[in-house]
């Protein structure tokens, strides 16, 4: 071993006798010599490469039935033992309030018991038991909480209030909005901060600024038609 490293026997007798240990520059030739791995010389054990490239397998389906078709829906429920709990699209109980889904990036349609906290758009539509706080959003909106989200294609539907302005294709239907409302469709709320746009009937409370629809105007001191700021 001495003549293969290049060095005296002496140096390799007080390796052998643990009065000194080999230059970290000679540990490459070492582990070629004895034909082992770096690692096995300090006394580590490798995972072979077959088990480390291993690829991970796939989730096996839910034994159970499901409300839902197998499809590209998002979706989000709590189970007891193997008993799903109050799916049914209402108010959240008490079992199921505290709980939030929470889901990085773009996100197909979503359908959730709980509230809902998409960092990007939904490419969907959301119906949730809760609160929906995401980007904009393809499809409808329908929740039992309070809305914070970008624009929406679709209708709005909320058992709360919206955080910010409203931007929707079709009806809005929901408690008090902080900012404006442009929609193509209904709006039936509560107080509206900004200015109100609406394709259809309007019936809300106060209005902070311009309201116009193209259909009906109804609420405290509305006449039918009318354009009022």
């Amino acid at each position: 071993l001495a003549g293969e490293l290049g060095i005296t026997y002496q140096a390799v007798s007080k390796w052998e006798n643990e009065l000194s240990s080999p230059d970290i520059s000679s540990l490459p030739l070492l582990a070629d010599i004895f034909g082992v791995s770096i690692d096995a010389l300090f006394g580590r054990e490798t995972i072979p490469p077959a088990e480390a490239a291993a690829p991970a397998q796939e989730a096996e389906p839910l034994s159970v039935s499901l409300p839902w078709p197998d499809d590209d829906t998002l979706h989000a429920v709590l189970f007891l033992g193997c008993r799903l709990v109050g799916h049914d699209g209402g108010a959240l109980d008490s079992d199921r309030r505290p709980v939030t889904l929470r889901y990085e990036g773009s996100a197909l349609n979503i359908e959730s018991d709980f509230s809902v906290s998409v960092e990007g758009e939904v490419q969907g539509g959301v119906q949730a038991g809760g609160d929906v706080d995401c980007g904009d959003v393809e499809g409808n909106i329908n929740c039992g909480g309070d809305i914070d989200c970008g624009d929406v294609s679709g209708s709005v539907q909320a058992g709360g209030d919206v955080s910010g302005s409203v931007q929707a294709g079709g009806d809005v239907d929901c408690g008090n909005v902080e900012g404006n409302i442009n929609c193509g469709g209904d709006v039936d709320c509560g107080d509206v901060s900004g200015s109100v746009q609406a394709g259809g009937d309007l019936d809300c409370g106060s209005v902070g600024g311009r309201a116009e629809a193209d259909g009906d105007v109804d609420g405290p001191g509305r006449k039918k038609g009318f354009l009022f700021w």
